[in-house]
C-alpha cells in the first residue's frame, strides 16, 4: 500500500479505539419502517449489525429514532468502512448532513479527533487513486459539508500533483460542467453548503492547468456562459 493508503487504514483502526460503545444501549424506533428484530440489532453490539442496517442512521431521517445521534456514535466505525469502499449507496449530500445533524463536533474529544483524522486521510487516499472507491467529487461533498469547510480540501488536492488527482479533476469538470451546475453548486442533502465562490474560480484557474484539451474547452464554455460570471442584467 502507497502512505495514503497505509494513512486511511490507520484512521479507520483508530476509529475502533475511539467509538467504544456502551454495551447497555437502549433503543426505541419507528416499528412501521423496521421490525423488532432489526431496532434489537441495532441495539446491540455493532460489529453483529447486518450490514444491510449500518447504514440506518444515516439514510432514515432522525425522529425515526429515540436516541439517534447515539446510534450514529455507534455505528461509526462499521460506517467509515462502508463509505471508504464506496459500499454505502447513499446520497454523498445526504451522509454529510446527517453527521451535522448529530453534532458530531460536539462529541467527546477522543472521537471528533479520530473522525477529523478520518476524514483527511480518506481525501488523501482518495486522490492517490484513480479510479477510487467512492468519486473524488462525491468525496469533496461529505468532507465540505461535515466539516463546513471547502477551501482546506482544495489546497489539498491542489498539492497532490499526482496523475490520478489529475484524472479526478477531469471528471469534476466533466460532471459539473454539465447544464451550468458549477454556477450555482450547491453540497449537503439540503444544499447547505454554496461551492460555487470557492471552487468555480478555483477549478477555472488552478484546475485549467492540470486537464486534457477536452476538459480545457468546457471550462472555456463555462467561462463564456457561467451564470455567476455573467448574472443577467
Amino acid at each position: 500500500m502507497s502512505d495514503p493508503q497505509q494513512r486511511l487504514q490507520r484512521a479507520l483502526d483508530a476509529l475502533d479505539e475511539a467509538f467504544v460503545p456502551a454495551r447497555d444501549f437502549v433503543l426505541d424506533g419507528c416499528l412501521y419502517c423496521y421490525g423488532e428484530a432489526d431496532v434489537a440489532a441495532l441495539a446491540g453490539p455493532p460489529e453483529a449489525v447486518p450490514d444491510d442496517l449500518v447504514t440506518t442512521p444515516l439514510s432514515e431521517v432522525p425522529s425515526h429514532w429515540d436516541k439517534p445521534e447515539e446510534m450514529l456514535r455507534r455505528m461509526v466505525p462499521r460506517i467509515a468502512r462502508l463509505l471508504v469502499r464506496g459500499e454505502t449507496y447513499l446520497d454523498e449530500g445526504l451522509i454529510g448532513t446527517r453527521f451535522v445533524q448529530a453534532d458530531w463536533t460536539g462529541w467527546p474529544p477522543a472521537e471528533t479527533a479520530a473522525l477529523r483524522e478520518l476524514w483527511s486521510a480518506w481525501w488523501a487516499a482518495t486522490l492517490d487513486r484513480y479510479p477510487a472507491p467512492m468519486p473524488a467529487h462525491d468525496v469533496l461533498n461529505i468532507v465540505t459539508v461535515v466539516t463546513g469547510a471547502l477551501s482546506p480540501w482544495l489546497d489539498v488536492w491542489e498539492h497532490a500533483r499526482t496523475p490520478s488527482a489529475d484524472r479526478h479533476l477531469e471528471e469534476l469538470v466533466d460532471l459539473w460542467c454539465f447544464e451550468d451546475q458549477l454556477s450555482e453548486l450547491k453540497l449537503g442533502f439540503y444544499d447547505e453548503y454554496d461551492a460555487t465562490p470557492e471552487l468555480l474560480p478555483w477549478v477555472l484557474g488552478h484546475g485549467r492547468t492540470r486537464i486534457g484539451p477536452s476538459f480545457v474547452a468546457q471550462l472555456d464554455e463555462l467561462e463564456q456562459y457561467s451564470s455567476y460570471l455573467n448574472p443577467p442584467g
